[in-house]
């Protein structure tokens, strides 16, 4: 998949960065100061608005949104304190002349950025900030901030000695630095995932979905104000749960294709639980994961609010639909995490997405399975190596079951399957499955390894088969 190039290239913020940082910014900025005109008659009542302002701004600047965040928080407490200066001293000016010069300055400064951070990479040599300097002494990582992943951009980050430079806005980006580590020898830089790693996100999204839940409470316990408090409770969580119960039962129809449909010429080598796998050819396997309802449809070992079997297929239950798309939202985030960590943890093959198809992906063709006849003899040194690996990448890697295990040319373990998550992430993640799956009997480590977890269920372990070696 690899292919030496000789033509510069040119690494930039995207245009969709620049209308989702400083002019989405620009639009906040304007609500900010409608609202607090309107409500707190600002600037005439200062200590309210000028609070509301600050602590936007200190909001703002905690969520570092890219390099010019802390340019654009300077420009809003800016505003603040020379409005307070100008009130203080009773000098009058137009109502809306530091809110307008405020706005475009940040347009202002959102647009320097946009058009003068570039880094060229050419011939070998890395052009950035005035400086030139030899591809082989820069290592790159990638990082995706929670905004900008929604929008499909984050951040290439240039290492050159001690200094550090980051360009947002980069369409791609892991893709991105792949191709700079293998086409123009850049260094890849160690990366360790956060704690939380998409916990935020998952809160916000788990925030929306159970808000209209507590809208209907509310309405309904206003609605029947006129009984005593223990009937209200009782009629509007009764009835919310009904009303929920049958929201969640709704069938809603699969996608029309079979989204493996142009696969169909390729061979099928294997057909896992969330996923039907062809060969490419001789290096690379082809993974399509299964849409809700062409695969991975039965959920009758699940706690689920069905009401009848709870299984998918042409139509399914809106409970289920929901499941089933978080479960694929977070095997394509630990794909992606494969392609930042594969340069550094040994036993993940080489990963590749595809553009325009999100729920697919190829993969370094692994060809032996974990059996006693391809058993290395040093099977338990390389589960301990990679434990360490995860560990210094602060991840931990799930349901690595015997099949998810397979073995290379050289004798390498390579895990071919299984979601790898942050220290926070896991804690969530053992309470939900263990939680919804009756299917299991738990989590256990593999061979002793705290960060490699399988799950408990049917399938064979890899201690199974390395103590029956």
């Amino acid at each position: 998949m690899n292919s030496h190039s000789d033509m510069p290239e040119v690494l930039s913020p995207s245009i969709r960065w620049f209308f989702t940082n400083p002019v989405f910014l620009s639009i906040e900025l304007i609500l900010i100061y409608s609202i607090i005109n309107i409500e707190f008659l600002y600037p005439n009542e200062l200590l309210i608005g000028s609070s509301f302002l600050l602590l936007f701004a200190f909001i703002y600047y905690f969520l570092d949104f890219s390099p010019v965040t802390p340019i654009q928080t300077f420009l809003i407490i800016l505003a603040v304190f020379i409005q307070i200066i100008f009130s203080f001293f009773s000098i009058t000016i137009p109502q809306f002349l530091i809110p307008m010069t405020l706005i475009f300055s940040v347009i202002v400064s959102g647009l320097i950025y946009f058009f003068f951070s570039k880094v060229i990479i050419d011939n070998g040599i890395v052009n950035f900030k005035s400086n030139s300097v030899e591809s082989k002494n820069v290592s790159i990582e990638s990082r995706i901030r929670t905004i900008g992943g929604i929008f499909g951009f984050g951040d290439i980050i240039l290492h050159y000695k001690e200094k550090k430079y980051v360009i947002s806005g980069i369409n791609n980006n892991i893709e991105i630095r792949r191709k700079m580590i293998d086409d123009h020898q850049l260094q890849p830089h160690k990366q360790t995932a956060t704690w939380s790693g998409t916990l935020v996100f998952f809160l916000i999204c788990t925030m929306i979905l159970f808000s209209p839940i507590i809208l209907c409470l509310v309405y309904f316990y206003i609605y029947f104000s006129s009984f005593t408090i223990p009937l209200r409770i009782l009629f509007s969580v009764s009835l919310t749960l009904f009303l929920l119960i049958l929201l969640l039962n709704v069938r809603l129809p699969r996608i029309r294709k079979d989204p493996a449909f142009d696969l169909i010429n390729l061979e099928l080598i294997n057909t896992g639980m969330w996923t039907k796998i062809f060969l490419l050819n001789e290096s690379i396997v082809v993974k399509q994961l299964f849409r809700c309802g062409w695969g991975h449809n039965n959920y009758n070992g699940h706690k689920a609010p069905i009401i009848g079997e709870k299984m998918c297929g042409k139509w399914n239950p809106l409970a289920l639909l929901i499941m089933h798309n978080i479960m694929l939202v977070y095997q394509m985030i630990g794909v992606h995490r494969r392609k930042i960590y594969e340069h550094h943890i040994e036993a993940i093959p080489r990963t590749y997405t595809m553009p325009g198809k999100y729920f697919r992906y190829l993969q370094e063709y692994v060809p032996k399975p974990l059996n006693l006849q391809n058993l290395p003899d040093d099977i338990k040194e390389q589960f301990f190596s990679l434990n360490e690996d995860l560990k210094q990448s602060g991840l931990f890697i799930d349901d690595i079951h015997a099949g998810n295990v397979r073995i290379n040319s050289e004798g390498r373990i390579k895990l071919v399957d299984g979601e790898l998550y942050t220290d926070g992430e896991i804690l969530i993640k053992n309470l939900l499955v263990n939680g919804i799956d009756d299917r299991l009997n738990g989590m256990e480590k593999v061979l002793g390894c705290e960060r490699i977890i399988r799950w408990v269920d049917h399938r064979q372990s890899v201690d199974d088969i390395v103590n029956q070696g």
